[in-house]
């Protein structure tokens, strides 16, 4: 390969990361359209060298967000987690108990950076933070209403005995006509013992919930 090739790739490369701004979270997976992959390896490489993005671990880099007092700022757990995923073409949600603590249908905020994967569990060393993956069988059901994939895992995290009033009552205010007509189609796809609670969420009649 050419110096000039390789100069071509290196430029093609450069303004992709440019192109999605600072805060970036990728991998080499991102650039396999562009270049072979060893090429982008060795790309990635000198860029790491320049100062120009940072490697976070083996295979993960960013193109990190400088501070004017604090310098390079470290990437959330949200996107360090959902790069990992990438990885691996998996699918990635924020715990159940994590989603119930956004909803505002739980106080108690997690104590762990836990998130749900479709893929194996599994936990990761990154920037400093230690991130756990957790199978869930559930989540992969979930793929065709993805907005609502926080309110099924909240749901399910709470568990039955701890769904009272306050909880449906705050999530049929907060969703939408759609979000519920959403949620109603995914019955056949959640525990059993969860199809009451969506249909009192959703305004349907099912009967007294036991």
């Amino acid at each position: 390969m050419t110096i000039l090739m390789i100069k071509s790739y290196s430029n093609l490369i450069l303004k992709r990361i440019r192109g999605k701004r600072r805060g970036w979270v990728f991998t080499p997976k991102d650039f396999i359209d562009l270049a072979p992959r060893n090429t982008v390896d060795q790309i990635l490489y000198r860029l790491v060298k320049q100062g120009i993005i940072r490697k976070l671990k083996r295979g993960v880099y960013d193109f990190p967000i400088i501070h004017h007092k604090l310098g390079a700022i470290t990437p959330s757990p949200d996107t360090l987690a959902q790069t990992l995923a990438s990885q691996t073409n998996d699918s990635i949600q924020p715990s159940g108990a994590a989603a119930a603590n956004r909803l505002g249908l739980d106080t108690q905020v997690p104590a762990k950076t836990t998130y749900i994967t479709s893929g194996h569990s599994k936990q990761k060393q990154i920037a400093g933070y230690t991130i756990r993956l957790k199978h869930s069988k559930l989540l992969a059901q979930l793929d065709a209403v993805p907005n609502l994939k926080p309110v099924v895992l909240a749901l399910y995290h709470l568990g039955k005995n701890h769904i009272d009033n306050s909880v449906i009552n705050k999530l049929t205010r907060s969703l939408t006509v759609k979000d519920k007509s959403d949620l109603f189609k995914l019955i056949s796809k959640v525990p059993q013992w969860m199809v009451p609670f969506i249909f009192k969420i959703t305004g349907k009649q099912y009967g007294n919930i036991s």
